[in-house]
């Protein structure tokens, strides 16, 4: 299986007229969060999740799954015993993972699983202080229930992580959400987008069609709720006489 990518929000489903992609979840929406009232004294700007350059059409889905940062680090002198401590607390957290039905993974954007054959491999990094280093993860939970919930486990997982000497444990508690190949539904969104423009363009009449452009771009992403991603290609179209 391909590795997941982070959404910064990062970042399952097509809807029924289109073929369903692999990996479909829940159903999807065409387009970008419903904002339900309004007031009209604020501007779209100040809305959640908001994006700027984010077209209104794409396909919203589901996060596949939500991961949350944490830190095991170490102020032991001696280098050997220090970096020793970080992979005995990692590989801990490895074992208790595997219990508790969650994954360690590492990485900035795409994430790569961090294996019982492969940890001693992490960076050790400077953590700021004399002789201390620090090895940062993060444990991997599929979206079930709210984001509150899934939060929550991983927070208890994090939490319940055992230190050894001194190495600690510490986390920012906040997740990320993250979607599983993002390009497996590229067909999807320009099906929508090509729906989308010839709708738009009947509205003005049999006469009038439409110019479209950027459809041969990548499939990008954003944050669209606690729990939802929105999947898009930066497209453009006009509405011109045929």
């Amino acid at each position: 299986m391909k590795a997941p990518l982070a959404l910064a929000a990062v970042l399952a489903a097509s809807l029924a007229a289109i073929p369903a992609p692999a990996q479909q979840g829940p159903a999807a929406q065409v387009n970008g969060p419903e904002l339900g009232e309004v007031l009209v004294t604020a501007n779209r700007q100040t809305t959640r999740f908001y994006q700027q350059d984010r077209p209104f059409v794409g396909l919203r889905r589901r996060a596949d799954s939500a991961v949350m940062w944490f830190t095991i680090s170490s102020d032991t002198r001696d280098e050997p015993t220090r970096r020793q401590e970080i992979h005995t607390v990692l590989l801990g957290a490895l074992d208790r993972a595997a219990a508790a039905g969650f994954e360690i993974v590492s990485g900035n954007s795409q994430l790569q699983t961090v294996t019982r054959e492969n940890y001693k491999s992490l960076p050790i990094e400077w953590a700021g202080r004399v002789d201390t280093g620090k090895v940062q993860v993060m444990a991997r939970a599929k979206l079930t229930g709210s984001a509150q919930e899934t939060q929550g486990r991983l927070q208890a997982f994090v939490w319940s992580l055992k230190k050894t000497g001194r190495a600690t444990v510490e986390t920012g508690g906040g997740i990320s959400l993250t979607v599983i190949n993002p390009d497996q539904y590229r067909e999807a969104i320009i099906g929508l987008v090509a729906q989308d423009a010839r709708r738009t363009a009947a509205l003005f009449g049999p006469e009038f069609t439409f110019n479209l452009s950027g459809i041969d771009g990548q499939v990008a992403w954003s944050q669209v709720s606690s729990t939802d991603v929105f999947l898009y290609i930066p497209y453009r179209y006009s509405i011109v006489p045929k």
